[in-house]
């Protein structure tokens, strides 16, 4: 078995992003391709940690998501506030 170490993921990452790449220039719409690959994803993750591990998976990515949302915000809302002065 390959060790599980940061790199590793980060070539994972990139084999996975360029399977789905793929599949969308083939021809199917990238929202079936992600949102598949999220459902399969998670149902393995769910296999291997359980479910209540996943949810907290999640709501751990749910939280970092809305935390870049509210910088993204207070950034745009600075910029607009500079641009009137």
């Amino acid at each position: 078995m390959i060790e599980d170490i940061p790199a590793i993921r980060e070539q994972l990452s990139d084999h996975w992003e360029k399977i789905a790449l793929d599949l969308v220039k083939r021809g199917f719409s990238a929202s079936a391709v992600f949102e598949t690959l999220m459902t399969v994803g998670l149902a393995g993750h769910v296999e291997l940690h359980g479910k209540d591990a996943t949810a907290q998976k999640l709501v751990a990515i749910a939280e970092r998501l809305s935390e870049q949302v509210r910088q993204e915000v207070a950034a745009l809302r600075e910029a607009s506030e500079a641009t009137k002065n």
